[in-house]
């Protein structure tokens, strides 16, 4: 596999150049970049498999360079110093994000997924230039990993998401899909956008209760006539966000 390391700092491609050469003997990087310019050139020389992108660079960021370079035919992970504001973008779009100094098992589990089909979807840069470019606070589409599909779905069309072990359904409006993100992954990219995570098992979608029935934790009916029980010690953040709305 072809990597290219784009960062106009010298001991960040330093690091994961030696990281990668060290632990990865399946990558090999072909060229670094100092800047989105010089890398348009590199990645147009060595048609890469997988670029490793600073989000912030002098003169052109991240997504400044991706707009210039069209349709990508190669993965993308994105590194930075700091929990850039596009960061929640980046997640939406099932892309992967590392901070800087960057991580060992963190750099193992993101190329672990290179290697997955999911992984490996045209549509995810596109979207993701969609996403950091919507005004603030406007819902825009999330991007829904399954075992073998990647699918775009409006996130004001999710009612609720549910465990099942490993795996998440996510059920909406018109269909169910089962993901194969976490609970938890799905409550860090939802909650921004009116997600309340009510029980261990249920994240809903605050915009699509119908009606809260009293009780010891209670319970809400969701748009689709559901009923999920409020956990006791989830009750009271709840009821004051919803009282906020």
């Amino acid at each position: 596999m072809k990597a290219i390391i784009i960062d106009d700092e010298p001991k960040g491609r330093n690091i994961l150049l030696q990281l990668i050469s060290e632990h990865f003997s399946h990558i090999k990087v072909v060229a670094t970049a100092a800047g989105a310019d010089e890398g348009i050139m590199r990645i147009e020389t060595h048609k890469p498999d997988v670029v490793f992108l600073d989000v912030e660079m002098p003169g052109k960021n991240a997504f400044d360079m991706l707009k210039e370079l069209g349709p990508i035919d190669f993965k993308i992970i994105f590194v930075s110093a700091h929990n850039h504001y596009a960061l929640n973008a980046i997640k939406l779009s099932a892309l992967d994000f590392l901070l800087k100094p960057v991580d060992l098992e963190d750099l193992r589990r993101a190329i672990d997924r290179l290697s997955t089909g999911s992984y490996a979807s045209k549509q995810q840069v596109p979207h993701l230039l969609q996403q950091v470019q919507q005004p603030k606070g406007k819902l825009g589409k999330i991007a829904v990993s399954s075992v073998n599909t990647i699918e775009f779905v409006n996130i004001s069309d999710i009612i609720y998401c549910k465990a099942d072990n490993v795996y998440t359904e996510v059920f909406l409006l018109n269909n169910t899909l089962i993901s194969t993100k976490s609970l938890k992954e799905f409550e860090d990219l939802l909650t921004p956008h009116l997600f309340f995570r009510i029980h261990h098992s249920y994240l809903i979608n605050l915009n699509h209760v119908k009606k809260y029935i009293k009780g010891e934790g209670g319970s809400v009916i969701m748009m689709n006539d559901k009923e999920i029980e409020v956990s006791r010690r989830r009750k009271g953040a709840f009821l004051e966000l919803l009282a906020s709305m």
